[in-house]
């Protein structure tokens, strides 16, 4: 459910309906509030005054949180497209700005909630919005910042929803209870020293935010000077491809912590085979 997502969480969350979007919005909004989080939502399906409407609706009171500084409710085309254009690399300056100007102001965390159907008009730039949606998991892994990406499925296909999806940490999909479910995996970033810990299981669904973060860690690396870890004392990992990078990486770039036996047996295994590795560790 919408109130076990915590800062740090990056969700796509599947929507159908406008009133979906607006319950799912309205529990995160009022979440939030009641945790002293700032919110940014960037909407696009309804204008800024009907999702405050909307919200008012639902209990959530709007008028005193946007007065009090604490809600801010927007068009994509300030927040998204404000260059007239999708830019993927640019946006990650953008969320790591507004957790700037959150912390300043003393606010417990940040909030992201974006209506991401402006995506569906294919705009130029969109075309790289699950590169864009990999990458900005470094900005909340951080932990102190969270995002509920809102993606309707009735302007996706399956086909086109497939990678944004697995750039997501987790996904609350289409056959999924709303009352039952958790994110599926959690990732957090440390730079000093440079440290990535997964918790929850790694799989089909979320290896690319998991190849993005890897990615991210062995630059944090780079730029300290220094070997990173990878905690997996709380993680599952079920996904091959996963386990093969790190089984490649794994000797010259980070040092795994807490893998579980199995794990340990299988790195082991295939590091064997591996014509990144000269043998088990």
């Amino acid at each position: 459910m919408v109130a076990t997502l915590q800062p740090g969480d990056h969700v796509c969350w599947t929507i159908g309906t406008d009133d979906e979007q607006l319950r799912v919005t309205a529990r995160c909004v009022a979440d939030g509030l009641a945790r002293r989080h700032r919110i940014v939502y960037l909407t696009h399906s309804l204008l800024p005054q009907a999702v405050a409407a909307g919200l008012d609706a639902r209990g959530v009171p709007v008028a005193e949180a946007v007065a009090a500084g604490q809600l801010r409710i927007t068009s994509s085309s300030g927040g998204y497209l404000a260059t007239g254009r999708f830019d993927a690399a640019a946006m990650p300056a953008v969320w790591a700005a507004e957790q700037a100007v959150t912390r300043a102001a003393g606010w417990a965390g940040l909030r992201a909630i974006g209506d991401m159907a402006w995506a569906a008009s294919r705009l130029p730039g969109s075309e790289d919005l699950a590169g864009y949606e990999a990458g900005v998991n470094r900005v909340f892994a951080e932990g102190y910042a969270m995002a509920l990406c809102l993606y309707d499925r009735r302007l996706f296909t399956a086909a086109e929803l497939a990678p944004i999806m697995a750039a997501h940490p987790c996904t609350k999909g289409p056959g999924a209870d709303e009352a039952e479910w958790e994110p599926a995996l959690r990732m957090r970033i440390s730079a000093t020293p440079p440290r990535l810990t997964l918790r929850g299981e790694i799989d089909a669904s979320n290896r690319h935010a998991v190849a993005a973060m890897l990615d991210t860690l062995a630059e944090d690396a780079a730029a300290a000077g220094t070997a990173a870890e990878v905690d997996l004392s709380e993680a599952a990992v079920y996904d091959v491809a996963t386990i093969t990078r790190l089984v490649r990486d794994g000797r010259r770039t980070y040092r795994l912590v807490g893998e579980s036996p199995q794990l340990t047996k299988l790195i082991r295994l295939l590091a064997v085979r591996s014509p990144y590795a000269g043998g088990p560790a």
